[in-house]
């Protein structure tokens, strides 16, 4: 039914007072939000929650006016007073003169009517040149006017050398003074009753001390919320290519307790509202069907206009406090606040708690659309709370509320205008959306997101709003606030982009916000399969355990930008904020974790209990995080340095121990490591890691190391890519068995479903108990299956999409050309509908488009690929950049596949791929020794002067026949002996071109997927290999080494030396003197190459004692790699 609003008059002051704990009367209201506006009310706080009212029985919306918040600085003195020239005279400076600069001199620059101070002691540690502990002048004034020049901040006067805290805010200035930590009970004294209100809550109360406000003690738990979950459906008009809202859909819970599990029923009213688009029109029985529609409440308008209006008196009446909906934030409030614009909508500020009589422009108004109302946006709390490979709401669906394929309808805007063609297709768009809407909801409701967000902000004393954006610096930056507030430090300045310095802010926006010092340690891993059993052990929570261990804080040690002043504070000093604040979260987890264990506890306080302890785990483990963030208030570069030098030394030890405990350490990864225990027995391998940890663990009092994990099978590939069969037991003490996968492609966002299915089947048969060969066997199998179902047609289209995430707008890519995913959004941005923009994920599908161009310029959209007769699979480009380079990483380190099998399983040219060349003759015979060290060359190739046939030369005989006495061409009867000048000439012009190969150097990526190939050597580096400088993310390596090089000439002199012939044979003089002619001729070009020489005396050099004196060496000839290859093939 149609929602009704709640009817409740202004109560006069009395009713609304409750008594305190002392007998005053108070009012007393749960916040949830917070706001302020420093522009049109400066020194303002408007605080947005629940009361109880007696009229309706029930908590209604109130809001509480906080007035006169006043501003807070802080004048540090200097030790003598400046003289005209700013430098220091003899007059030394004491408070009072401080205090007469400052009011003659400043306050009238900032109107200061008046302005209370007062002499205080306070601390500060965030710079060395700033005494740690000295007198300050606290001035407090009015908020109306204005902060103090940032100048004056920074450079002070002739008594001061710097204020702090004039860039602090009204709110945090408010919260840190009262101690208010997130949502909670308050007490309002002295209330006073508003007779002109300012916002559209139930009650309004102003309060004009914030002193009178105080948080309630032993409080009761937090009042139910009103929850408004919208979901809608937008159409492009053809006429003028804007989008338009034609469909919105409503569910609404009226107590939702954010203490209890999920209600049941999902919602309590559900209605929906829909329009035509602006060149359709309605069909002509639409009155009818809507009135046998029964499955909701249909509102049909007439106008765009007319549906805003009804969505503006929706919100006003259901009054809620959160609003829930996919892709709020980057999305649907900003086209919402396009086309209330656009409308010329009135009263737009009702879908706000705060009246306003102007209109501000789209951007102020995406800002303030939902004052006072929390936006739950489950997009993006699902990018904080799990992992995916997209965000969109059908993956999530998936993902979170595992529905299956095809259970929930996908409808692009395009598809919106043809569902307004019948009454029945408008019914099942509205049954469409407003399922949606539900699988919105339940997503909310699945993951917890309001009470997660309770207790986070409950923990960290921010504001709730803010937290359900993200951002844990911001989370961290108030917690840290508030502990260094309470024990009488002076918190550190707000940063703004211009304070940074420049080098440093260049240097991190370059490396997309890494950190500007050495980071954890990544042990180079063993690669290989391990079908023994493997121990994976890590430390808990690392990081914030080393800052406890060592002491690490801004008051123990001086903060500095040098990462190499690293050293650990003294012993004796006690603990600092920072550790004391982690150590906080730590023990109460742990406590909140014991209480859990209770089993006659109940499901509701289970449940928030749980989330608690899931709070206190986020909030620990990003506490390292604002250490290293080059933006944040808390931005100390040498503690964060401190902090990964001592995991990197840690996990070095702990690597050191293991071994001297004679156990293989196959891979680490900054706090945990792999050992291979060569075991098969489960029991077993838990005896090894409880040793291992004891022994560990007694060297540290705070820094535990923990068994996490015991693999049956481990395939390790490569640094932070792995996968394992993890075993487990239940409670009933039976083995359990399941995947784990880390850093893989099967995992990542950019590889087609596809070919994440086949990087599946692969591992399934690699990680299983079948014999090796079957394994080997049965990959071949599905692969040969993958190929036929390509070619014909049966892979549906949903598993072809690759997606991609875009960091920056589009149009601001340089080279979109390079980038499927640019120019799949600039031409969707183009036709109107949802504009793609930073931080978006793009879907797109290569295809055949009738062009040459390579496969990053023939990406389409799964759109356009429907509703084009042209457009088709491409085929080859899926079998061979997406499944073979998948499929080939994974088979590696395995025997038995290559490249070659993998390409020739897909029905690929197996030209470009190198097939390894396996000798089957006696190990005795010298020829198959010597095949076997030229490897990859090419054979030597003449021309015939006469016929114009290729010669290919492998060797001295062709057959039984030398090869200069008889041409490749049976009817030729010129013998190449007799222009052996001319084969001598092309042998010099194929080994020149085989040089020129090698000096062109060129490069190309270790990525099978990345087809980037470039003579420029790229300016990234990691450690000796240049960074891609396309996929940024594998290193490039000579596509033709020194070594192809000299294998290349080798391979020639070895053809023509017929000494390397088992027996001798009696060949023509003639014929023998132009073999040799043609050896000398490679022999000429081999002498000045330096890779064919080894220089003994250099490099034994380091063993002698360089004194001419005392020692003479004996000369020591330079011997070439020739006269010992038959020692080598012997061997």
């Amino acid at each position: 039914t149609d929602p009704a609003p709640l009817r409740c008059a202004r109560i006069t002051r009395p009713m609304l007072t409750v008594k305190d704990s002392a007998g005053n009367p108070v009012f007393r209201f749960f916040w949830w939000d917070a706001y302020e506006n420093v522009t049109k009310r400066p020194g303002e706080i408007f605080l947005f929650g629940k009361t109880y009212c007696d009229a309706v029985k029930s908590y209604v919306s109130c809001c509480v006016v906080v007035q006169n918040v006043e501003r807070k600085i802080y004048l540090l003195p200097r030790t003598h007073v400046l003289d005209l020239h700013r430098r220091p005279t003899d007059t030394p400076v004491s408070m009072i003169d401080v205090y007469h600069e400052f009011n003659n001199n400043y306050a009238p620059r900032l109107c200061l009517k008046s302005f209370k101070s007062r002499k205080v002691t306070k601390y500060y540690c965030f710079d060395p040149n700033i005494p740690t502990e000295s007198e300050y002048l606290e001035i407090r004034y009015s908020g109306k006017n204005p902060r103090v020049d940032a100048d004056i901040c920074k450079d002070g006067g002739k008594t001061f050398s710097c204020v702090f805290g004039s860039r602090s805010s009204f709110l945090e200035i408010f919260l840190l003074e009262r101690r208010i930590k997130g949502p909670c009970w308050l007490d309002i004294v002295n209330p006073e009753p508003v007779h002109n209100p300012v916002s559209y809550c139930k009650f309004e109360i102003h309060c004009s001390k914030p002193i009178d406000v105080s948080i309630v003690q032993d409080p009761p738990p937090p009042p139910s919320l009103v929850a408004l979950t919208i979901n809608m459906q937008t159409v492009v008009n053809s006429t003028n290519m804007q989008n338009e809202i034609v469909m919105m859909s409503f569910l609404v819970h009226s107590k939702y307790a954010v203490d209890k599990k999920p209600p049941n029923p999902l919602f309590q009213q559900h209605f929906c509202v829909f329009t035509r688009p602006g060149d359709q029109n309605f069909p002509y029985d639409i009155h009818n069907a809507l009135q046998t529609f029964k499955a909701t409440k249909v509102q049909k308008m007439d106008s765009e206009r007319a549906l805003l209006n009804y969505f503006l008196l929706q919100v006003q009446k259901i009054d809620p406090d959160v609003v829930v909906g996919h892709d709020l934030l980057d999305y649907q409030i900003g086209l919402l606040c396009e086309r209330l614009l656009h409308c010329k909508t009135s009263n737009i500020s009702r879908l706000s708690k705060v009246k306003r009589a102007d209109v501000p422009n789209k951007r102020l108004l995406e800002k303030d659309l939902f004052v006072g109302r929390l936006v739950c946006d489950i997009k993006l709390s699902s990018k904080e709370l799990i992992k995916s490979r997209s965000y969109d709401l059908g993956t999530l669906c998936q993902n979170v509320l595992k529905l299956g394929q095809g259970e929930r309808i996908e409808m692009e805007s395009d598809e919106v205008p043809r569902f307004f063609q019948t009454s029945t297709d408008i019914l099942k768009l509205i049954t469409f959306t407003m399922q949606d809407a539900a699988y919105i909801l339940k997503i909310m409701y699945e993951l917890n997101v309001i009470p997660l967000a309770l207790q986070i902000t409950n923990i960290a004393g921010n504001v709730m709003s803010r937290t359900l954006l993200g951002g844990r610096s911001e989370r961290n930056e108030l917690l840290l606030l508030h502990a260094f507030s309470e024990r009488d430090y002076i918190v550190p300045e707000k940063n703004t982009f211009k304070d940074l310095d420049d080098g440093e802010t260049k240097r991190n926006a370059s490396s997309k916000k890494k950190p500007a010092y050495s980071g954890g340690l990544v042990l180079d891993p063993k690669v290989g399969f391990y079908d023994k059993l493997v121990l994976l052990m890590d430390f808990n929570s690392l990081y914030p355990s080393i800052i406890q261990e060592y002491n690490i804080c801004f008051t123990t040690i001086s903060s500095t930008d040098s990462e190499e002043d690293i050293s650990l504070p003294d012993q004796q000093l006690p603990p600092g904020i920072l550790p004391t604040e982690i150590r906080k979260l730590v023990e109460s987890r742990r406590y909140v974790k014991k209480l859990m264990n209770n089993p006659d506890l109940a499901p509701d306080l289970k449940m928030q209990y749980n989330i608690r302890q899931m709070a206190l785990k986020l909030t620990a483990n990003s506490m390292y995080g604002c250490l290293g963030f080059v933006h944040s208030r808390f931005y100390a570069k040498n503690l964060a340095a401190l902090v990964t030098f001592k995991g990197r030394e840690i996990l070095t030890n702990t690597k050191d121990l293991v071994e001297k405990m004679l156990y293989q350490v196959i891979y680490g990864d900054t706090d945990s490591i792999m050992i291979n225990t060569n075991t098969l027995e489960y029991d077993d391998v838990f005896k090894i890691g409880v040793r291992i940890k004891q022994e560990v663990n007694k060297l540290y009092k705070q820094i535990e190391l923990d068994i996490d994990g015991v693999f049956k099978y481990l395939l390790l590939l490569k640094k932070k890519k792995y996968a394992a069969v993890v075993i487990s037991k239940d409670r009933n003490h039976q083995l359990q068995y399941h995947q784990e996968h880390k850093g893989l492609d099967i995992v990542r966002r950019d590889w087609s479903q596809l070919a994440a299915t086949a990087g599946k089947v692969t591992l399934d048969n690699i990680l299983n108990d079948q014999p090796y060969e079957d394994r080997i066997e049965n990959i071949h199998a599905h692969l040969a299956k993958l190929k036929e179902d390509l070619d014909q047609n049966k892979v549906p289209l949903s598993l072809l999409v690759i997606t991609k995430q875009l960091t920056k707008d589009p149009r601001l890519y340089n080279n979109h050309t390079q980038f499927p995913h640019v120019q799949v959004a600039l031409r969707y941005n183009k036709r109107g509908g949802r504009v793609f923009k930073a931080g978006d994920i793009v879907s797109y599908i290569i295809c055949e488009d009738g062009t040459n161009l390579p496969a990053t310029q023939r990406a389409y959209h799964i759109e356009e690929l429907k509703n084009s007769e042209h457009l088709k699979i491409d085929i080859k480009y899926y079998l061979g950049q997406q499944i073979h380079p998948v499929v080939s990483r994974l088979c590696e380190p395995l025997e038995g596949t290559d490249l070659y099998q993998i390409a020739n399983c897909l029905g690929l040219d197996t030209t470009n791929f190198k097939k390894p060349v396996r000798s089957t003759t006696e190990p005795t015979d010298n020829l198959a020794k010597t095949r076997n060290l030229f490897t990859n060359v090419d054979p030597f190739v003449f021309i015939c002067t006469s016929c114009k046939t290729e010669n290919k030369v492998t060797g001295v005989f062709d057959g039984n026949v030398p090869f200069l006495t008889k041409c490749a061409n049976p009817e030729c009867g010129i013998r190449p002996i007799d222009y052996l000048g001319s084969v001598s000439n092309q042998l010099t012009l194929s080994i020149r071109g085989y040089i020129k190969q090698y000096y062109r150097n060129q490069l190309t990526c270790e990525d099978p997927a990345c087809v980037n190939e470039t003579t420029r050597v790229p300016l990234k580096f990691v450690g000796k290999y240049p960074i891609c400088t396309f996929c940024k993310k594998g290193i490039m390596y000579q596509k033709y080494t020194e070594g192809d090089l000299y294998n290349q000439l080798r391979y020639f002199q070895h053809i023509f030396d017929l000494s390397k012939l088992g027996k001798r044979p009696i060949l023509d003089g003639t014929i023998e003197s132009g073999i040799h002619n043609l050896k000398e001729t490679v022999e000429r070009v081999l002498q000045h190459s330096g890779y064919a020489t080894i220089n003994l005396t250099k490099l034994f050099s380091s063993l002698f004692v360089q004194n001419r004196d005392s020692i003479i060496l004996p000369s020591v000839e330079n011997h070439t790699i020739d006269e010992y290859e038959e020692d080598f093939d012997d061997f």
